[in-house]
């Protein structure tokens, strides 16, 4: 008889323990995608701000013949980058600087072009874990020399 309550003891230990062990490795599974997904915008976000930087070494000259250039240009060139709408829509506060070291004297001079934005988390669970209050900051620094390309005689 001692046997038989032993038994009726166990019934239902296995839906027990899935569960436990199911809410770790699903919440480790979302965690990881949400980590996926930030170093994928991760490398967008460096591409794109590679771009932005390329961009404003053809702007930034202080020889450029003709229409120079604006800054909104640059950053325009960053958003293109960016890809799909998916990607602008993921991506907020975005700002493009840049600036130029040199000068007539030096045509070769470092032009420094920095990109902010705030990424948005997006995976449901992941983003309560991995991401505080669902926002990652990104910034990059782009420094590039400048082509030194000379019109007019000018250097």
């Amino acid at each position: 008889m001692g046997t038989r309550k032993f038994l009726k003891a166990k019934r239902g230990a296995a839906a027990v323990e899935f569960v436990v062990a199911w809410f770790p490795l699903h919440l480790a599974f979302w965690c990881f995608t949400q980590v996926a997904h930030m170093y994928t915008a991760h490398l967008v976000f460096n591409h794109a701000a590679l771009a932005a930087g390329r961009a404003a070494i053809v702007i930034k000259k202080p020889a450029n013949p003709g229409n120079p250039g604006t800054d909104a240009e640059i950053e325009q060139a960053f958003h293109k980058a960016l890809g799909p709408t998916t990607w602008n829509n993921t991506f907020s506060n975005t700002k493009v600087q840049s600036s130029y070291a040199g000068g007539a004297s030096d045509p070769f001079g470092i032009v420094t072009t920095t990109v902010t934005a705030r990424y948005k988390c997006d995976v449901p669970v992941g983003k309560r874990v991995v991401c505080t209050g669902g926002f990652v900051k990104m910034k990059l620094v782009v420094k590039l020399p400048h082509q030194g390309a000379c019109y007019d005689n000018a250097c």
